[in-house]
């Protein structure tokens, strides 16, 4: 180097700054290089830290896509790269050997890349680290799939391309930075669609970063836990691209999907993973919810969401367990989904993070796994992950109502109760046989019916956030559902079943950490307990009094409590749906009361007015 002008300092001065704010897009966006530029901006900047010659022309291309964000840090880019005052790399374009990393030379021949260099144990290491390579010792090169073209650019940053390699390159890049320039462009229409909206769609302070996060990067893999409203962020976020919205997700959700819809008023088209529906024509933004029911790239329904995902304007993949059964096999087809850069090899990708390869049983075995602090490092620039206990703006308590989905089975064994207990009524009511008292009779065998029939959603849900790393607890009022779910879960019981000394026994496990979930019924374990190692509250089935039901949260939103509660009430049909309705009446009334601002409880519906409605109605 002979001299350091200005336009030369302020290059450099913009690739630093970048580099210096730059986390890979993994927490922030629009700071720093995006996710696709992170690994080249920061190896350019490394070399200019250890006063390495750089390629000035293709810094200033990488740093003129950031124009605004240097502008607004008092950085203004020279009109063009500078051609004197250092001796810079010989340009990627050019096929003349480069002197740095030894000499090192890629050429494309067929589907390989190969790697020529003089004998360097240092280049070595370099090239065994990259993740699908072989050494070829009759040429004494190194071979490459062509698939891995980007990632051998950054592990050899100032090699020589040959044979025509050095124009694509260029070509990719400028047909690149095209592409973001339109990507910002609509970014930024979206993000003011977003502001006029965003009042009025009342989100907390992590959602709004939420929705943010979408809408930067467009498609991405939504994995917060449970509870942080990531119906509510996907839903908000797609409005504001003002595109037509479809929705897969599990059937049984269409209920909560179409009350979100309506409060942050979205129209959404609902699709179950049962139904994925043909790609339709014109624009749309697809979302994903439990995305990890595509998670087998072999299943019929992951192909149809893909395909439905190749044709999407912006993908939003909402789960809690993005990884599931710690398999990055099952997180590769949702990367396809949002087209992320890993993806552009499937047999790279499981090589490198399945340990895939042939065993006794299997001519390609993909369930094993292998260098996930890579992958984690890889992939999380697409997906937004954050704990509970990382949102503080987050209420003490939050209440949620949930339908479930039954399977056929569970489905018409309910059906038969209800159909029964409906008959019932209205045959003893039509004789005048019939008392408030015993309305409630027959909606208690209706309830118990309506339990058994939520074990296995329940199950399912607990064990969701089990394995996303936290404790459950599990509430209904009968024995035999209680049962079932503490087999199931391997958990702790509190019940009336159970002395006083296999529940203390219990609890002190719970509290910790030996048992993951406690199932408790109604009465037995709803006072007098302290269940503040979870954050989650299951009601199965609810008390008939509203005082009940907060007693039962009370277990875990008490002293000792870290983290938000979060309390899911689960519902079979509208009778849950009517008792749960009575419930939060109930309780505003009493709040009043309390207040001094009603005197009466009247006004209010009865428990016999439910039953009386549930039973003498068909009810869905």
């Amino acid at each position: 180097m002979t001299s350091v002008d200005e336009p030369v300092e302020t290059i450099r001065t913009a690739i630093l700054t970048l580099a210096g704010r730059c986390d890979g897009a993994r927490t922030r966006d629009g700071a720093g290089f995006n996710r696709y530029d992170t690994e080249a901006g920061h190896a350019l900047a490394s070399r200019i830290e250890t006063g390495e010659a750089i390629d000035l022309a293709y810094a200033m291309r990488l740093a003129s896509k950031y124009r605004r964000q240097l502008t607004a840090a008092g950085i203004v880019l020279p009109t063009a790269p500078p051609t004197h005052g250092v001796v810079p790399d010989t340009p990627l374009a050019s096929p003349a050997p480069a002197t740095h990393r030894g000499g090192v030379e890629i050429e494309r021949m067929g589907a390989e890349l190969v790697l020529r260099f003089g004998y360097d144990p240092a280049l070595v290491e370099v090239a065994r680290g990259l993740p699908v390579r072989r050494f070829d010792p009759l040429t004494k090169t190194w071979r490459v799939p062509t698939a891995s073209l980007d990632t051998a650019l950054v592990a050899f940053p100032g090699a020589s391309l040959a044979g025509g390699l050095a124009e694509e390159v260029e070509a990719m890049r400028r047909a690149a930075a095209q592409t973001e320039m339109m990507r910002t462009a609509q970014v930024d229409a979206d993000l003011a669609a977003y502001e006029s909206i965003r009042v009025a769609c009342a989100l907390y302070e992590h959602q709004d970063v939420g929705v943010r996060w979408l809408l930067e990067h467009r498609s991405g893999i939504v994995a917060d836990d449970m509870g942080l409203g990531k119906t509510r962020q996907s839903l908000v976020a797609a409005r504001a691209i003002a595109d037509r919205i479809i929705v897969v997700a599990p059937a049984g959700l269409r209920f909560n999907w179409l009350r979100e819809a309506e409060a942050v008023d979205a129209q959404i088209e609902f699709y179950s993973w049962a139904k994925v529906p043909e790609p339709p024509e014109g624009s749309f933004t697809l979302i994903g919810d439990e995305a990890h029911y595509a998670q087998n790239i072999k299943a019929a329904r992951t192909k149809r969401f893909l395909a439905l995902a190749r044709t999407a304007r912006a993908v939003f993949l909402l789960t809690g367990t993005p990884i599931k059964n710690g398999r990055p096999a099952n997180l590769y087809p949702l990367l396809v989904a949002i087209q992320h850069p890993l993806t552009r090899d499937r047999r790279t990708y499981e090589r490198r993070y399945c340990n895939a390869g042939p065993t006794r049983w299997s001519r390609w075995d993909v369930t094993g796994a292998a260098h996930l602090d890579e992958l984690h490092r890889k992939t999380c620039d697409g997906i937004l992950r954050r704990l509970k206990s990382e949102c503080l703006d987050l209420p003490a308590k939050t209440r949620t109502l949930r339908r479930v989905e039954l399977d056929d089975l569970a489905q018409a064994a309910y059906d038969t109760v209800l159909h029964a207990m409906q008959a019932e009524y209205r045959r003893r009511k039509a004789a005048g046989e019939i008392d408030e008292a015993d309305a409630i009779v027959l909606l208690t065998h209706l309830a118990h019916a309506g339990s058994l029939a939520k074990v296995r959603p329940a199950i399912e849900m607990a064990q969701e956030i089990i394995e996303q790393g936290d404790q459950v607890v599990l509430f209904t009022r009968f024995l035999d559902s209680a049962a079932q779910l503490a087999s199931a879960l391997e958990a702790g019981r509190i019940t009336g079943d159970d002395d006083a000394a296999q529940r203390q026994e219990a609890i002190d496990l719970f509290q910790r950490g030996d048992l993951r979930a406690m199932v408790c019924t109604l009465g037995a374990g709803n006072v007098g307990i302290n269940l503040t190692p979870a954050a989650y509250a299951i009601l199965v089935d609810r008390p008939w009094t509203p005082g009940d039901a907060e007693q039962a949260e009370a277990r875990l939103n008490r002293i000792g409590q870290t983290m938000p509660v979060t309390s899911i009430w689960l519902q079979v049909d509208a009778a849950d749906a009517a008792i749960d309705a009575l419930l939060e009446q109930k309780a505003e009334r009493i709040e009043l009361v309390l207040a001094g601002k009603r005197r009466t409880l009247r006004g209010i519906g009865s428990l016999g007015d439910v039953a009386a409605a549930v039973l003498g109605h068909e009810v869905a």
